[in-house]
């Protein structure tokens, strides 16, 4: 025993206080039999056979035992016929008998049934038994959704929950949309509240390192997010991330590379179509087209053919790295990790890289005393210019992108591969043209969070704790753009090609360079204050929590510009040389904003039967007006688990039901900082100066009324009813969740029209009500498990349907009906996203006299339906509602086929119906300069010869709003193929486990959207739209 002792000096505190009780231990052992002898053994996990410290081991019926030490090993004296009591925290107490053994040995199995009772809720947890509102959650330790190289955490939720929606992702490390049940608000903010590890997170969700995950919670009902009252009206996800693991240290390596293709591209018109367009529109043949512009007659005559969406496209690298340690000993658990991650957009110049850091650890002080901190460090970089995806929609096939040596007449022969700004001599910029060094620019961003925590049990209330939670966070942003007197060279012209280019030339534009400095430095904190009882007396289960908490946010924006760097002469110092302009302006701001929040919640459970949760929740805003800052959210539910009745214990086919209600109100801040005051314009924006004094006279600048205040200006608020069931059969063989909600969110906040006589054309107010409903189902099921092959499958389904019921009360048509915003498509009675417009009706022909004499139309334009009659087309009478954005339902299937150490995930996600425009304009119907098209464009177009049905003449030049498509897709959106080493090959090696895999993120796409695009997102040539990429990876998982 002394050899063990100085063994352990070299470990912690509490090690030595382990030890001292093991002597006390063993003290009263000699007591209780005068037949003694001496046991030891080791104890370990049946996961991967580690040691496991910190281990109960005590003789049964008795206050004699120990505990493991580091290496899993305890030493005991009992009696000869003792029996051995082995218990951890969430593992299965199991005992041996001695039967005059002097060596045990114990293998735990980690007690699932426990681990999956609790999920955490606002500002604690909960047993997922005793709750009556709707929470999903999501584990992505050891899941294939991990496998993914994903930049965001909220991609991996895509399709996995019902009732929560994930758009694509906009560009590399960028946040996706995020809608839980639905839209409910129409103007303000509809993304969820993100709580981390316990505490409202205030950052932006590309801080947190996906690799550090554990799991998602969902909380989608009022119920479950009423803790979190004035800003849970658009649902809760908490995000809890990994921590020490039983177990000795265990340091893990995970690397994934892939590379990201366009999946989508769009089909553009060549050449050789492209002139037997233009040859149409102007009545000519191929052979007598002639431009006016050299350039363009060169490139024409060279045949230079360009594809402009491959020249800007790329296959993008993408690569994922991350290196942890991690573990847990009887009173400490701790979590170190550091992760690279780096993205190339399939758009050349569009990346991505984040540096993260993280430190986690939690300790017993004491048996009453639990301390945690948690500190992390992210730096984002997105600096870079990328490439112009609106220009390669429009540029010319025949334009060739690079300069020349001489004049275009060369350019097949030319080797130069230096940007030429302006391929057709004017018109449309090289889509590539900022990329070539002629714009700098810098995005970075450094961000730091410490978190900590303190939970004191009261000993003298047994279930009594205290707890109190700080978490401070600060972003420092720098965004530096400069753009040099080369991104202005003028179009190429005849006689001046080269000498655009020269140094003479550049110098005269210095006029026109110019730049910007950007820094913004924000600040957050938040502070909990929680009281907890949790007890269970006989049948009855009891959990009060009381709740003060507060945040806050301080954010100072400085912002230098300077234009013109001909006084200087040179703009060498680039970003770094703002000051050097001849014009200089700059500006500061500072923008504060603070909550306030109580809260009492009450869960409370009789027999395991009947759950009761309730909560009253009250919020104080500073972004709302001064005689509505308060607010009140109340909520309540019940339950009640059929399947522990009597009547319904022992079945073999219904092995658990439960049912449940509940009802709430939650709250959305859908304001910034001091919308609600009247705001002044002071400075030359003012518009107001004052002149003092002869030549030469001082200007002094008066304030100006810029807005009226808004005091009466609050919450939308938002009341839910949530119902359904879970269920499970057949042993748990196969599980069934149903959800049924309808909600309401009242006083839309909006800008109102007001009387002109004040002033102001318009004030905020709140007005308005929209209203969801929707059903959720997720059926899950294990269809095959035998010793070598298993085969589970999850079904998600859901569906919401949105309406508008009020807007601004508005009644000037007199009709004694609410008028509609057809300006803003809002319409009462209608979803969000209503399509309105013109009812397509095909292409005029020769034979349609009277429409063509009513409208003014020739042969070949679009032909619409004349909804009141009167024989005109006109945007008063003749259009309506075409559709609507939203779809029908989504669903989702994943498949999950594990075969010894193979396992395979294949996910499909669906979305079924809603509209959308194949293009919000139509060039494959336009002139020669907008050139976008498909190839369905070599069936032909309109001409008097070719009097098509489909397609009109080439250069119509109308209203391109031609009817609507499908939005519909079902797309392979995972496919996870991993192999986990065997433990014979892993105890040669010395390695805890080895895990390959292969990824394959939005694999294929079915859908009937065409014309190249994202189905779920739609395409308009000209505003940029991302495409979705597919993404192929390969990675491996080390665990030493």
């Amino acid at each position: 025993m002394k050899q063990k002792i100085l063994q352990f000096k070299s470990f912690t505190v509490y090690s030595l206080v382990l030890i001292f009780f093991s002597f006390s231990f063993e003290a009263k052992a000699t007591t209780i039999s005068d037949v003694q002898q001496t046991v030891s053994g080791t104890v370990t996990t049946a996961a991967d056979g580690m040691p496991l410290p910190g281990v109960t081991v005590v003789v049964k019926g008795t206050s004699n035992g120990t505990t493991t030490d580091f290496d899993g090993n305890y030493e005991l004296e009992v009696a000869a016929d003792a029996v051995l009591t082995f218990s951890y925290v969430g593992m299965k107490t199991i005992e041996i008998p001695v039967d005059g053994q002097s060596t045990i040995n114990a293998t735990l199995e980690e007690d699932m049934g426990v681990l999956d009772e609790i999920v955490v809720v606002g500002y604690g947890t909960a047993r997922r038994k005793d709750l009556s509102g709707s929470v999903s959650t999501i584990d992505l330790e050891d899941s294939p959704i991990a496998n993914a190289p994903n930049t965001n955490v909220l991609q991996s939720l895509q399709g996995v929950s019902p009732g929560i929606n994930i758009g694509p992702q906009n560009s590399p490390g960028r946040t996706p949309n995020i809608l839980v049940r639905g839209q409910n608000s129409i103007n303000g903010n509809n993304d969820p509240l993100i709580v981390l590890d316990g505490i409202i997170f205030l950052g932006s969700i590309r801080d947190i390192n996906p690799n550090d995950i554990a799991s998602f919670d969902i909380l989608k009902d009022a119920s479950a997010a009423s803790a979190y009252g004035s800003r849970s009206a658009n649902g809760v996800i908490v995000i809890t991330t990994k921590k020490g693991k039983i177990g000795k240290p265990v340091i893990n390596i995970q690397s994934s590379m892939g590379v990201n293709t366009w999946q989508n591209k769009f089909d553009m018109m060549n050449l050789d179509t492209y002139e037997r367009k233009y040859a149409a529109q102007l009545g000519v043949d191929v052979d007598e087209i002639t431009f006016d512009n050299p350039v363009a007659t060169a490139y024409l005559e060279q045949r230079i053919d360009t594809d402009w969406m491959d020249f800007v496209s790329r296959n993008g690298v993408i690569q994922n790295h991350q290196v942890s340690v991690s573990g847990r000993t009887d009173n400490m658990d701790y979590y170190f990790s550091g992760g690279y991650s780096s993205e190339e957009g399939v758009i050349i110049g569009d990346d991505y890289t984040r540096l993260s850091l993280r430190a986690r650890l939690n300790t017993d002080i004491t048996d009453w005393l639990e301390v945690g901190i948690d500190g992390t460090y992210n730096n984002n970089d997105y600096s870079g210019i990328g490439g112009n995806v609106s220009d390669a929609y429009l540029m010319y096939p025949s334009a060739f992108p690079y300069r020349y040596d001489n004049m275009p007449q060369n350019a097949a022969a030319s080797t130069n591969r230096e940007l030429e700004r302006w391929p057709m001599g004017s018109s449309v910029q090289n889509p590539l043209w900022g990329t070539n060094g002629t714009i700098q620019d810098i995005d970075k961003s450094d961000f730091f969070r410490f978190a900590g925590h303190a939970l004191v049990k009261i000993p003298p209330i047994k279930g009594l704790s205290y707890r109190f939670n700080y978490s401070i966070d600060a972003n420092y942003n720098i965004q530096d753009r400069f753009t040099f007197e080369d991104y202005y060279i003028g179009e190429a012209g005849a006689n001046n090609y080269i000498e655009r280019y020269s140094d003479e030339a550049l110098r005269d534009r210095l006029s026109q360079a110019n730049g910007y400095n950007s820094r913004t430095n924000r600040y957050t904190y938040v502070i909990d204050n929680i009281i907890n009882y949790n007890r269970t007396f006989d049948e009855h289960y009891v959990d009060l929590t009381l709740v003060a908490t507060r945040d806050f946010s301080y954010q100072k924006n400085v912002f230098l510009s300077g234009n013109d760097f001909s006084d200087n002469g040179n703009t060498s110092l680039g970003v770094n040389g703002i000051s050097k302009a001849t014009t200089i302006l700059s500006s500061q701001e500072v923008i504060e904003r603070s909550n306030v929040g109580y809260l009492a919640r009450l869960a409370y459970t009789f027999k395991d039967r009947y759950h009761l949760n309730a909560s009253i929740r009250r919020d104080g805003a500073s972004v709302f007006g001064a005689r509505r800052r308060f607010g009140n959210f109340p909520s309540v539910g019940l339950a009640w688990t059929a399947s522990n009745e009597d009547f319904l214990s022992g079945n073999s086919t219904l092995s658990y039901l439960k049912l449940k209600a509940s009802y709430g109100q939650n709250g959305n801040q859908g304001l910034e900082p001091y919308q609600t005051l009247a705001r002044v314009l002071n400075g030359s924006d003012g518009n107001i100066e004052y002149e003092f004094g002869d030549a030469p006279s001082t200007i002094v600048y008066g304030v100006a009324l810029n807005s009226l205040s808004s005091p009466d200006l609050g919450w939308e608020t938002t009341s839910t009813f949530n119902t359904g069931f879970q269920s499970r059969f057949l042993d748990d063989r196969i599980s069934f969740d149903l959800d049924l909600y309808f909600s309401q969110t009242t006083d839309q906040i909006f800008n109102r029209n007001i009387p002109s006589m004040t002033g102001f054309n318009s004030i905020l107010t709140s007005l308005g009500q929209v209203n969801n409903n929707g059903l959720e189902i997720n059926i899950g099921s294990t269809n095959i498990e035998t010793e070598d092959f298993s085969w589970t499958s999850n079904l998600v389904y859901f569906r919401n349907r949105n309406k508008i019921k009020k807007l601004y009360g508005d009644d000037l048509d007199g009709d004694g009906v609410e008028d509609d915003d057809i300006s803003n498509s809002l319409f009462i009675g209608e979803p969000i996203g209503a399509i309105y417009g013109f009812v397509y009706d095909g292409v005029v022909q020769a034979d349609d006299t009277e429409y063509i004499a009513n409208t003014g139309a020739v042969p070949g334009d679009a032909k619409f339906v004349d909804l009141n009659g009167d024989g005109e087309i006109d945007a008063t009478n003749d259009r309506k509602i075409l559709g609507y954005r939203r779809e029908n339902f989504r669903m989702s299937l994943a498949n999950t086929f594990n075969y010894k150490n193979f396992s395979l995930y294949v996910m499909l996600n669906g979305v079924f119906g809603g509209n959308n425009y194949y293009l919000a304009e139509n060039p494959r119907h336009n002139s020669f300069g907008a050139r976008f098209d498909t190839n369905e464009i070599n069936h032909g177009w309109w001409t008097p010869e070719n009097e098509s049905e489909e397609f009109l003449r080439p250069n119509y030049l109308g209203n391109r709003y031609l009817g609507l498509q499908s939005r519909g897709f079902v797309r392979i959106q995972n496919v996870s193929l991993s192999y986990n080493f065997p433990s014979e090959l892993l105890d040669k090696i010395k390695f805890k486990s080895a895990k390959v895999f292969a990824n394959v993120q939005n694999l294929y796409t079915f859908t009937n959207w065409f014309g190249g695009g994202d189905p779920e997102v739609g395409i308009r040539p000209g505003d940029g739209t991302y495409p979705v990429p597919t993404t192929v990876s390969v990675g491996v998982n080390l665990s030493l």
